[in-house]
């Protein structure tokens, strides 16, 4: 599965976390106001102001436009959804979806489903694994890929940890450990699972279904061990 599999729901997570981007004021850390999230088989804006949330119920579906105890319902496998998303956003005085939308089926639903629950399973239990600092996991409707991000406490240094569901130059999901600023000096180090990666974006990657092979538990370890890994990128970082 790759992005290019899931134009449709692409799309619709763009207009969603466009309609999400004009309903919050302030700025959230890490970008936030552009982020959705996975959970319960839903993909969601979470809770905005303590009283709204859009989403994506992908075992029934449907969009719920959930406003103050008030909810507007989509059906994605029959309804215009453009046309039914823009006149929910103009009850509310929003801008409505530009591109237009297209129906999506079941089987696009379902493969998505099955790729998302365990990659959110492990992210989860991975992000258990940190201290100190971190972020939730996010959905980023651009790339299509869940992430979330730690950091070492000192200026910008971070470490983005990601599964992407393919993309232009991979047509295969993968995991991925990018440390910021990269180190060039940090790929000198053995990695216990993975390789080291220097073209377009540099970090490791880790073949989804290299991950797969394991139990949860010891892919988390796996993981953590990678992790510490990439850690030694920062000189003098705890």
């Amino acid at each position: 599965m790759n992005i290019q599999h899931m134009q449709p729901m692409h799309k619709l997570c763009m207009t969603i976390s466009e309609i999400k981007q004009q309903l919050i004021a302030d700025e959230l850390p890490h970008y936030g106001k552009q982020a959705l999230y996975f959970q319960n088989n839903e993909i969601t804006t979470g809770l905005i102001n303590n009283k709204i949330e859009i989403k994506i119920h992908l075992s029934t579906g449907q969009i719920l436009y959930f406003n103050d105890e008030k909810g507007h319902f989509i059906d994605l496998f029959t309804d215009d959804i453009t046309d039914r998303l823009q006149k929910i956003t103009e009850i509310y005085g929003l801008k409505g979806p530009e591109p237009r939308l297209e129906n999506l089926d079941f089987e696009k639903i379902s493969s998505f489903r099955d790729y998302a629950v365990p990659a959110i399973k492990m992210l989860e239990l991975f992000r258990m694994t940190l201290r100190d600092n971190f972020t939730l996991i996010h959905l980023w409707p651009h790339h299509f890929d869940f992430s979330l991000e730690w950091f070492t406490g000192n200026a910008d240094e971070q470490i983005g940890t990601g599964i992407s569901p393919g993309d232009e130059h991979y047509s295969e999901p993968y995991l991925y450990m990018n440390p910021y600023p990269f180190n060039e000096q940090v790929t000198t180090n053995e990695l216990p699972l993975g390789t080291w990666h220097n073209s377009g974006w540099q970090g490791v990657k880790i073949e989804w279904k290299d991950l797969l092979k394991y139990p949860p538990t010891n892919a988390v370890n796996k993981l953590h061990e990678v992790f510490e890994t990439v850690r030694k990128n920062f000189n003098g970082s705890n």
